[in-house]
């Protein structure tokens, strides 16, 4: 969706045909001037949305010095977004720099819609990797037990995917309000928002995938065979979506390496902190079911299953968001100098907080578990890493808000 017009130093407006993308070139779209343009200044003032769904803005001016004689040759000049003929017919131009608009991608409002999407895609993918390779992993765990544990997990998914598709919703009203108010952009309504953008087809495949999600977790709570395989699958289909709307699908550079790089980032940190909230709201409460030594020796079983998931989990995430930054930032001194790379300073550091939290518990907690100071001691720091989290998902919205 690009808006540009063309006007001269007294706001004459000029006609310019449809735009067309340039080959060779993702972020150039050209438009051809169909009217004559006769010797002056002119001010091309353009408005786009990429991809990711973010609007960008700016203008530059051109010089048309003389009109060049027509000739059999050489027809007479009719103008070019661009360009400036000079009496020798020779081509230059001049151009002042864009001016990024972020305020309305980065609104609260936007930035709290995309922070709750991203809880529920991490609860929603939690639920299933905790009930596809803690609890089957969790040995001496009754079977009665685990049978109660999928079933919570079931219905935790199910309310996840409830979050997950009111703000895709949510998204794209507000993407189609911010899309309405800016001058010169089409309207678009949110059926043409969903239909007929790039952005909008991946939070459509979002709906659809949370949809079929829904319906597999209410099966899961019935126990029907195949319920958790279908909700597994679409928990993969919504790791992929964040990267298809948001700056892996609109980066010009090594565009594949980062939507697969989100994939694994939303895909690895929705497995540990996901299947963590797990643990610690459907795993040790059902365990302290049992009396005496037995339960302390369910909730170590659960929490041993789960240490190898989120230390591959964690991994996972440090080396994918390590791709994404290098792409993203490109240079060092852009981690302080611009938005973008001061938010994501914000979120680097409350990462490097929760693996730092993730250790101690690995190393400290885990090997005290079969004590109910142990099980005491893990509630307290699940509960601070699950709330840094937190933290980083809502700064994360806010990051998404902001082009790179």
């Amino acid at each position: 969706m690009t808006f540009v017009s063309i006007k001269d130093a007294t706001g004459r407006a000029f006609a310019l045909g449809t735009p067309a993308n340039e080959q060779g070139d993702p972020l150039a779209v050209s438009f051809r001037v169909t009217d004559f343009l006769p010797p002056g200044r002119y001010t091309v003032t353009w408005r786009t949305a990429a991809s990711d769904g973010h609007l960008s803005r700016g203008s530059f001016e051109f010089l048309v010095l003389t009109e060049a004689p027509a000739s059999a040759d050489r027809p007479t000049p009719q103008g070019g977004a661009g360009t400036t003929v000079s009496p020798n017919g020779m081509a230059s131009s001049t151009r002042d720099g864009g001016e990024e608009e972020t305020d309305a991608a980065s609104s609260l409002s936007n930035s709290l819609a995309r922070a709750f999407s991203f809880v529920g895609l991490l609860v929603l993918i939690g639920a299933t990797t905790f009930r596809t390779l803690v609890v089957p992993r969790a040995r001496g765990i009754d079977p009665g037990l685990a049978a109660r544990m999928e079933g919570r997990a079931a219905i935790l998914g199910l309310a996840a995917s409830v979050l997950v598709i009111l703000t895709a919703f949510a998204r794209i009203l507000l993407e189609s309000e911010m899309m309405s108010v800016v001058p010169g952009m089409q309207a678009m309504s949110m059926t043409d928002m969903t239909m007929h953008t790039r952005w909008g087809f991946a939070l459509l495949l979002e709906l659809g995938a949370a949809l079929v999600a829904l319906v597999s977790f209410a099966f899961a709570t019935r126990r029907f065979r195949g319920a958790w395989s279908v909700a597994s699958f679409s928990a993969i289909v919504l790791a992929v979506t964040p990267a298809l709307a948001g700056h892996a699908a609109a980066s010009p550079r090594f565009t594949s390496l980062l939507i697969a790089s989100d994939f694994l980032h939303v895909l690895g940190g929705a497995s540990w902190l996901g299947s963590l909230l797990c643990v610690m709201l459907i795993g040790v409460p059902i365990s302290f079911t049992f009396e005496g030594t037995e339960r302390w020796q369910s909730v170590a079983a659960l929490v041993n299953a789960f240490s190898p998931v989120a230390l591959f989990s964690a991994s996972i995430v440090v080396v994918s968001g390590v791709i994404a930054s290098w792409v993203h930032v490109q240079h060092l001194t852009a981690l302080w100098r611009t938005a973008y790379g001061q938010v994501l300073l914000v979120k680097l550091a409350l990462v490097a907080l929760t693996l730092m939290m993730g250790a101690y518990n690995f190393r400290r907690v885990q090997p005290q578990l079969v004590r109910q100071e142990g099980t005491s001691r893990l509630r307290q720091s699940a509960a601070l890493e699950l709330s840094l989290g937190f933290l980083i998902l809502l700064v994360t919205g806010f990051l998404t808000g902001i082009s790179p």
